[in-house]
């Protein structure tokens, strides 16, 4: 295990040497997403800031003026009353005082009321850039919430006139209370706050593997091949060190700082995805009675080793073959992308409703494992995740053994694709 360590370590302090590797692969991440993250969430503060209305009242009946007093009694919104003869010169005048949103009470608000007829309000958002139109939408979102509220306290009114004891009974017979069951425990959230907490962990899991599988595999490739390239892999095999090793120690290294990199994105991603729940409920997982404990941690960092060591061993299995760097990153993306493109589909769907054909392929695919595990760790189901260790421990060691025979023989400076290209007699 001496000759091991010793390369293992020259590998790892290379990998660490590289400052563009440790920016890419580290930095980057533990940066980029967190800064992105907060750009969103300031985005979001001053989308949800205070919203400006400008609202043209052609109406002369009572109702017209109460909708003006109860926008003007209503958080964060400040009204600006429009004196205009028609729509177009409502607007005109709207753009010139950068109003967020135009309220239009149309001319017969008051008397379709008086009628028991349905009375129609407009509301035109005013974008005055190309953005994202996050504050136009908030905007509108907030007059329409005040409207419902008005409606229902007119609708109130005229239920009480009828002669009802009850108005909230006859307007709403109906309520419903809703509340999610998790590992056996009744929580006081609805399924559909449960589900939007789920949905980051969807989203950014699968990615960040498909991103860790096709990052390290190209690097180990990139590797290998540039070796061949530049003549130097016929001196790395002339050492006194069985190849076996050399493999080991190459696939370690590479290995470690994939899980480094990995890790990194997961903490950048976590603190990414986290903006967009900005102005929701607050509830995480662990409020959910979700989280993963330490040996589930230890589990799931295992399983993530594992997956990488696998696709390293393919991917410098595959650069064998190659007689370039162009050439080993081309046939790499077009072996193992169609391998890890399956971790995609678990971002919409859940491996055990699929149909048994399908769920066994997932299964069988490394790279599924670590969504997989994942969520199996947070609902505390071990055992699914120990046997999934123990089939990437297998399918890692399969293929390590097959890179390291591989690499004993010659063919490691024989083997070549000819892609296409035909030989001439």
């Amino acid at each position: 295990m001496g000759d091991f360590w010793i390369m293992a370590k020259k590998e790892l302090k290379n990998l660490f040497r590289d400052k563009k590797l440790i920016f890419g692969l580290v930095v980057v991440p533990l940066i980029l997403f967190p800064v992105m993250g907060r750009a969103i969430s300031v985005g979001m503060e001053q989308a949800q800031g205070e919203t400006r209305v400008a609202i043209v009242n052609f109406d002369s009946g009572q109702y017209g003026e109460v909708l003006i007093k109860t926008l003007r009694m209503s958080p964060n919104v400040t009204v600006d009353v429009v004196n205009a003869s028609s729509l177009e010169e409502a607007l005109q005048r709207a753009v010139a005082e950068k109003q967020n949103v135009l309220v239009v009470i149309p001319q017969d608000f008051s008397s379709r009321l008086e009628k028991n007829e349905k009375a129609t309000v407009g509301i035109y958002g005013i974008f005055t850039t190309v953005g994202a139109g996050i504050k136009e939408s908030i905007s509108e979102g907030r007059i329409n919430a005040v409207i419902e509220v008005l409606s229902q306290s007119i609708a109130r009114i005229k239920v009480e006139r009828l002669g009802a004891e009850n108005p909230d009974a006859v307007l709403q017979p109906i309520a419903t209370e809703s509340r999610s069951v998790i590992k056996g425990r009744i929580v006081d959230v609805s399924p559909s706050v449960v589900s939007g907490v789920m949905a980051s962990q969807s989203f950014s899991i699968p990615l960040i593997v498909f991103l860790m599988v096709m990052i390290t595999a190209q690097m180990a490739a990139g590797a290998m091949a540039s070796e061949k390239e530049n003549k130097t892999l016929e001196t790395l095999l002339t050492l006194p060190v069985p190849r076996t090793k050399i493999v080991g120690a190459k696939i370690f290294g590479t290995a470690v700082m994939g899980l480094v990199a990995a890790i990194a994105y997961m903490i950048g991603m976590n603190s990414y995805m986290g903006s967009f729940n900005f102005g929701s409920s607050g509830v995480t997982l662990a409020d959910l009675g979700l989280k993963v404990t330490p040996y589930g941690m230890v589990l799931f960092v295992a399983a993530v080793f594992l997956t990488i060591v696998f696709s390293l061993s393919l991917a410098m299995l595959l650069a064998i073959f190659a007689e370039d760097v162009q050439s080993a990153t081309t046939v790499v993306s077009a072996v193992i992308m169609p391998l890890a493109f399956p971790a995609f589909l678990l971002m919409y769907t859940d491996v055990s409703n699929m149909p048994a054909v399908f769920k066994y392929l997932m299964l069988a695919t490394p790279f599924t494992h670590p969504i997989i595990d994942f969520r199996n760790l947070l609902m505390g189901n071990y055992l699914p995740v120990l046997l999934s260790v123990i089939y990437l421990g297998i399918t890692a060691a399969g293929a390590l053994y097959t890179t390291a025979w591989l690499f004993s023989t010659e063919k490691v400076l024989t083997a070549k694709i000819s892609w296409g290209k035909r030989k001439r007699g």
